[in-house]
């Protein structure tokens, strides 16, 4: 293959990155900027030009998804026999490579086994009965974040002592100890103990080290900005002089959305200073987004003030403005952009792949599907679950047809045990044996065995006889009450709220909460559509639960039949589950405070994170995207005023275009428009000398001054003179 050929439409920088090969490489790759283009012409230039051995070659990415393409693409392109000699995986998958190899100087057994997260939990159940602790009281996926998150950050049973919060004290220190030796003794690591175990194995076994960095001469990672502690370690472990390794880290600090889980932006930071020569690569020029798109994308993350400096522009034209939708209400939102679609794409023939909905929150999703299934627009929810077919809300809805109607064996048997209450699979077959022996409904035939009181164990018995009056109970307790009432009290007293909500750090227990509150925010508006047209349904009060359940289940109906109907779509997603993909059109609904950014977060690097966020679904974009907002919305089961994102703030005035379900538009956004002007704005974060940091939710305009009604983190809500205030910087 010739030189011309790899350097062909390439860009200057990108010609830089793929030809340098003196010094050290620290790519800055913008959204939409080819980064992965150049990676592969990089490694063919390495081995056709610079005569690397494919062999000296690790490509790290940090999905086996894009391990897999990157991998194609460059058996696609290189000619060379030995081509498959080239090491292009995850940091997991090394990992477990060199382990298998290395197995007794890494203190591990020759058929170790990898354990997931569902066998994690399984563990982690036996070690709480083992030591007498309550699964209600530690809940167990947070402990296996703490345990993922003490590995990553190189911690082990010996230290464990010095990373504190409100949940590790001594018996955390237990737990993680006997989970431990629990994984020693059946054999097993878990995921983050792979990389945890060969940076120990090179740490430990210098020659072993030696070997793979004199075979690793070419290392390149992508994501970079997504590594956490160990593997940045672990990148310097293999980096050596003496062997002069080349490395060029990819990556982009201003999509840098994992924080949570463990990745540290500040290892972009680290490797400018832990390592000699290194050379800084811009890949600013964007073949992706208009120029309005990318002007409003720069324009909002330049708020982030502590980012590594980059400013994406394009050859492309400007494009179309901005569009910011105020809506009355999340349906009026919904419906505005199912309007659009129906007019734009369908109408006109346009495959609806090239349009996607993104939102901050999993929750948000359910009234877009509602209203997407009432205009008949198909629609798929892209890495996630649809709404009412997620496990907590399935849950629920079978406890309440249970309450409706105790026949009901299906959900009889899916909640028996959830939240677990000592019923397992022998109680279960018991019951189901009486009740085909005696042509008997589950319910009726676990009645039969309470009578009798001589098919169960004492145990099993008490505990199925809790279960029954439970429900009685739940039964009882919700007649004749209104409908969000009956929900939100069985979510609580069926154990169901305890069960997501303990210690509710995770992500995955804090959406399932979401959704929770979500279905009573439903709940609610199917009683107001009820109450608005009390004169023209005849519904009797007592039949409303029934009539709630039959809608969700001729709208999870509708959506099995839309979706066996065809394979163009529009996609629904969360926007991290959106990063690295891209749209023609984009909406991105919920541009509001509480929502977006979320109302869990309130440091400024919190803040900063949600901003990266909202840039990355910015520039997802290709030619159109639409940015949307309510005046009210119900969250937490009851209507709300919104406050407008301070997101929304920030864009730049002359890429976006205003429309509103109000008909004068000018007269809606005169007043943001004058305090846009003044030193305060509404979603502004401001500080108090004695309240602290707070969010302005109103603006009074005075003769001589401001008054403001602030929100402060402690929940406070206050009005104050803007002279007693501070800006926040």
């Amino acid at each position: 293959m010739k030189n011309i050929d790899l350097l062909k439409n390439l860009n200057n920088k990108q010609k830089e990155i793929v030809t340098e090969i003196r010094k050290n490489l620290l790519i800055l790759a913008g959204a939409g900027s080819g980064k992965t283009l150049v990676l592969i012409r990089r490694i063919a230039w390495l081995i056709y030009k610079e005569n690397c051995t494919p062999k000296s070659i690790l490509a790290v990415t940090f999905t086996n998804k894009a391990a897999l393409e990157l991998k194609a693409r460059i058996t696609s392109l290189i000619n060379n026999k030995k081509k498959n000699d080239i090491w292009i995986g995850t940091f997991h998958g090394f990992a477990y490579y060199v382990l298998r190899i290395y197995y007794l100087e890494a203190g591990l057994t020759k058929n170790f086994q990898i354990i997931d997260t569902y066998d994690q939990k399984n563990l982690i159940q036996r070690i709480l009965k083992k030591l007498s602790l309550k699964d209600k009281i530690y809940s167990i996926e947070n402990i296996i974040k703490y345990i993922n998150n003490l590995k990553n950050n190189l911690f082990n049973n010996k230290n464990i002592n010095i990373y504190k919060n409100n949940f590790y004290n001594i018996n955390f220190s237990k737990i993680y100890s006997e989970y431990q030796n629990l994984c020693k003794i059946s054999e097993v690591i878990d995921f983050n103990e792979l990389i945890l175990c060969l940076y120990k194995l090179f740490l430990n076994n210098p020659y072993i080290l030696k070997i793979y960095q004199k075979r690793f001469q070419n290392i390149l990672i992508d994501e970079f900005q997504d590594t956490n502690d160990i593997q940045y370690k672990f990148i310097s472990l293999l980096y050596s002089k003496y062997y002069n390794t080349k490395i060029i880290l990819v990556g982009d600090d201003d999509q840098s959305i994992y924080g949570w889980r463990g990745a540290k932006i500040e290892n972009m930071n680290h490797f400018l200073q832990d390592f000699d020569q290194v050379k800084v690569i811009l890949l600013e020029q964007n073949y992706r987004s208009t120029s309005n798109i990318l002007n409003v994308a720069n324009k909002l993350i330049s708020y982030n003030n502590t980012r590594l400096k980059k400013k994406l522009w394009t050859n492309a034209d400007n494009g179309k403005l901005i569009s910011i939708y105020f809506a009355l209400n999340e349906f009026d939102e919904a419906e505005y952009i199912a309007k659009y679609i129906n007019k734009k794409f369908i109408k006109k023939n346009i495959k609806l792949n090239n349009c996607a909905i993104l939102y901050r929150n999993n929750a948000q999703s359910r009234v877009l599907e509602e209203v997407m299934l009432k205009f008949c627009i198909p629609y798929k929810i892209y890495g996630g679950i649809r709404f009412f077919e997620r496990k907590e809300i399935k849950n629920i809805l079978s406890y309440l047809r249970l309450i409706s109607n105790y026949n009901d064996d299906n959900s009889f048997e899916r909640i028996l045990n959830i939240p677990k209450r000592g019923i397992g699979n022998n109680t279960l077959n018991i019951i189901k044996n009486i009740s085909k022996k005696y042509f008997l409904t589950l319910w009726k035939s676990s009645l039969y065995i309470l009578k009798k009181k001589k098919y169960l164990k004492t145990m099993s018995f008490n505990a199925l006889k809790k279960f029954v009056q439970l429900i009685k109970s739940l039964k009882k307790n919700t007649k004749n009450k209104p409908l969000p009432i009956i929900i939100e009290e069985t979510i609580k007293n069926s154990g169901l709220w305890e069960m997501y909500n303990i210690n509710c750090l995770s992500e995955k227990n804090f959406t399932k909460i979401n959704n929770l509150k979500e279905l009573i925010n439903a709940a609610n508006y199917f009683m107001k559509i009820i109450l608005e047209n009390k004169n023209k349904l005849n519904i009797n009060n007592n039949d409303l639960l029934i009539d709630f359940l039959s809608k969700t289940s001729l709208l999870t109906e509708d959506i099995n039949i839309n979706s066996e109907k065809t394979n163009n779509y529009i996609q629904m997603m969360t926007i991290h589950a959106s990063k690295g993909l891209e749209f023609s059109e984009v909406f991105i609904i919920g541009m509001e405070e509480g929502i977006f950014p979320n109302k869990i977060f309130f440091t400024d690097k919190d803040i900063n994170e949600e901003r990266r966020l909202a840039y990355v679904g910015i520039t997802r974009a290709k030619k159109k995207l639409t940015l949307t907002y309510t005046k009210k919305r119900y969250l937490y089961g009851k209507e709300i005023n919104s406050v407008p994102s301070r997101f929304l703030n920030e864009l730049p005035e002359n890429c976006i275009k205003k429309i509103s379900y109000l008909k004068n538009i000018n007269i809606l956004f005169k007043e943001n428009n004058i305090l846009r002007k003044k030193k305060y704005f509404i979603g502004q974060i401001v500080y108090h000398q004695i309240f602290g940091k707070g969010i302005i939710l109103k603006i009074e305009i005075l003769e001589n001054n401001e008054k403001l009604q602030i929100k402060f983190d402690n929940t406070a809500i206050k009005w104050i003179m803007s002279n007693y205030i501070k800006v926040s910087i």
